[in-house]
């Protein structure tokens, strides 16, 4: 497909290619230099945006089998007693905001039920006392 110059677009036509210019810098100034490299060849912000999701999600095949993975390891979650409650809220909140990133309809109910469950027995008893003595 042959370019036309700049100076023989049309009104409409510069104010799209005006547009589109700005939001490929926006996401050019917001990526690190590693991702840029990727997608800095691509013509449109579209393309740069297409190219990115299928970098960091995969096609529909890939994006499902880690939204499996994720769930699988969301329903077997648990904390060990030598695990801190710290780094067991982390890998729980990394487990869920990866859910909810490649699955919009996953739904966040119960998770401090599920959090609180996979907390060892002697921390459970703990955070019981503390809530009934708020309460």
């Amino acid at each position: 497909m042959k370019e036309t110059p700049y100076e023989l677009l049309e009104d409409d036509q510069k104010k799209k290619h005006g547009k589109n210019n700005e939001a490929k810098m926006t996401l050019y100034n917001a990526l690190p230099r590693k991702e840029y490299a990727r997608v800095f060849m691509c013509k449109t912000a579209k393309e740069v945006w297409h190219t990115l999701i299928i970098t960091h999600q995969g096609n529909s095949q890939v994006k499902n089998c880690k939204i499996d993975r994720l769930t699988q390891e969301y329903e077997k979650f648990s904390i060990s007693s030598e695990e801190t409650i710290d780094t067991g809220f982390t890998r729980f909140n990394a487990i869920v905001t990866s859910l909810k990133s490649l699955d919009p309809d996953y739904s966040s109910k119960n998770h401090v039920r599920k959090f609180l469950r996979a907390l060892p027995l002697k921390w459970r008893a703990k955070v019981m006392a503390i809530k009934e003595a708020k309460d």
